[in-house]
């Protein structure tokens, strides 16, 4: 197991994946109170101060023990619009699962196109791993287009897989292997993935 720390914030001129900050907190907790992000994903209903504060006092220790990652994802400043990060991570087999949730107003952008990009990148590249998983509900339109425009290959659906808000979903797997992606000439920047 490696860690999963950044040493220097990834960016591709347009957004940046930086490590999360005490500072952080209310954007945090004002972005997850968007009832299309818990829809998604694992975020609890309602959404806290306290939530973020655990969230972001616990993802230090696992982050150096290379059990899972999670960034701010800032785009025209340092207000952070969203997260993305590697929620699971599999050393034995060389591969970890994407995650990521966008508030609201930054929607609509490509931003979470272009973090899935960076952090798949920096994942292949400087990690090390193998196969990086993108897991999409069949309802999410949004999500299934980010994978898509990344170039992830679509492998199947996951019936059931799920369950999300109470609601159990169909998934569909995507995956993005190290032999897939085409290194651009240098810099984490300029990674493609």
């Amino acid at each position: 197991m490696r860690p999963l720390v950044l040493s220097e914030p990834l960016s591709d001129g347009v957004v940046a994946l930086r490590h999360w900050r005490d500072d952080d907190v209310p954007a945090i907790v004002a972005a997850c109170q968007d009832p299309e992000i818990p829809r998604w994903t694992h975020v609890p209903v309602p959404y806290t101060e306290e939530d973020a504060r655990s969230y972001l006092m616990a993802l230090p220790t696992a982050m150096a023990a290379g059990e899972r990652c999670s960034f701010a994802l800032v785009a025209g400043g340092d207000e952070p619009v969203g997260n993305v990060g590697f929620p699971r991570v599999s050393w034995p087999d060389e591969r970890a699962e994407v995650g990521y949730w966008l508030a609201a107003h930054a929607r609509g952008r490509g931003l979470v196109t272009r973090a899935v990009r960076l952090i798949s990148a920096w994942g292949l590249h400087e990690v090390g791993f193998h196969r990086i998983e993108l897991m999409a509900s069949t309802e999410n339109g949004a999500s299934l287009r980010v994978a898509e425009r990344v170039g992830f290959t679509r492998e199947g659906v996951l019936r059931g897989y799920a369950l999300a808000s109470g609601v159990r979903r169909d998934i569909v797997m995507f995956s993005r292997l190290a032999s897939d992606v085409v290194r651009n000439v240098k810099g984490r920047g300029g990674a493609s993935a």
